[in-house]
């Protein structure tokens, strides 16, 4: 009688054993991808703890995310068995720091957007829940060579994990462009830490996508599942973004805004201060009568002949001042001195 073979032995056999990557190329890659992570994230945390202010949810949050996110970037160092254990155990603090992510999106839009629109951006971020429950396990299972669940799975991760990071992007680029008085371009000139800012949500995005090409096949087939190195640096970058600025995002645009404002009067005050008379037109005054051809008029330095005029006891001085401030042109101005004697 043939022996009898259980599901899961089969299932097992079926599959390629999963271990730490032996290919050289492979395992230098990763471990890079690695270090560069937890490095990055070491001083995200040393400059989120320099900007800390205590009784701020945000900031805790923050502080949470990275911590979190950092374990996850150490199992290339460990060899089976603890390899596929480890992995799969900082695995879900990583998916817990991706979560903490979306809610920290949350904080820093929601003055943003509306009430409604509010609690269906925190309403689908609970509903997708039971997916990264599921993924824990999968995520366990194939790498301790169970099952290979994780193979379907993680194919729609970038589903369940980044629709809510795209759409705070583009509602941060649409407000800023219709609520403020400065440009994108202006703006990134004026504060550097919000060109740092979008650059990084930018490449986060662009390594997003990389990264779903890679586990959907439109990347060589060398780089195994899980083991690459786009994720990561679409990690790091999400992560600059929410240590960059502190505060949500209304307050950081607020301030700046208030700073540009007072800088534009502060400069506008100066230059009026600093200008120089640029025309000047001196006269006497002059009454009607019939007079020898030697008595002139003075305007502007220039000398007229005139047969009917005479003059005044005095000369009258008007001094008009021309200020060009942020290339617009104000209106001329017009300033009476005092008659002076002969």
């Amino acid at each position: 009688m043939a022996p009898v073979i259980s599901s899961s032995h089969t299932l097992m056999r079926r599959m390629a054993e999963v271990t730490k990557p032996t290919n050289p190329n492979t395992l230098i890659v990763e471990a890079w991808a690695q270090g560069f992570m937890v490095g990055s994230i070491l001083i995200m945390l040393c400059t989120t703890v320099s900007n800390y202010r205590r009784g701020v949810l945000l900031h805790k949050v923050i502080l949470l995310e990275l911590v979190f996110g950092s374990f996850h970037g150490t199992f290339i160092f460990n060899d089976a068995p603890v390899y596929g254990w480890y992995l799969s155990v900082t695995a879900i603090f990583l998916i817990i720091s991706w979560n903490l992510h979306n809610v920290i999106a949350w904080i820093k839009v929601r003055p943003f957007i509306g009430r409604k629109t509010s609690l269906i951006f925190i309403g689908t971020i609970a509903l997708v829940q039971p997916y990264w429950v599921l993924e824990i396990y999968a995520d366990f299972t194939y790498f301790n060579n169970i099952n290979d669940i994780y193979l379907k799975t993680r194919v729609v991760e970038a589903l369940f994990r980044d629709p809510w990071w795209v759409y705070t992007t583009c509602c941060l680029l649409y407000n800023i462009r219709t609520r403020y008085n400065f440009g994108l371009f202006e703006l990134m000139r004026f504060s550097p830490r919000f060109a740092v800012m979008l650059i990084a949500m930018i490449l986060s995005l662009i390594f997003t996508i990389i990264d779903i090409c890679a586990v959907t096949g439109r990347l060589s087939a060398s780089i195994p599942i899980g083991i690459n190195p786009f994720w990561k640096l679409a990690f790091v970058f999400k992560l600059l973004t929410d240590s960059v600025i502190l505060d949500d995002f209304k307050t950081a645009l607020d301030k700046l805004s208030a700073r540009n404002i007072s800088r534009i009067e502060v400069q506008w005050a100066r230059d009026w201060a600093t200008a120089k008379p640029a025309v000047e037109h001196r006269e006497r005054p002059l009454t009607f009568r019939r007079s020898s051809p030697n008595e002139t008029k003075i305007s502007g330095g220039v000398s007229e002949q005139s047969d009917l005029l005479e003059h005044g006891p005095g000369i009258a001085v008007k001094r008009e001042i021309k200020v060009n401030h942020h290339s617009a042109r104000k209106a001329e101005v017009a300033i009476p001195l005092k008659c002076l004697n002969k």
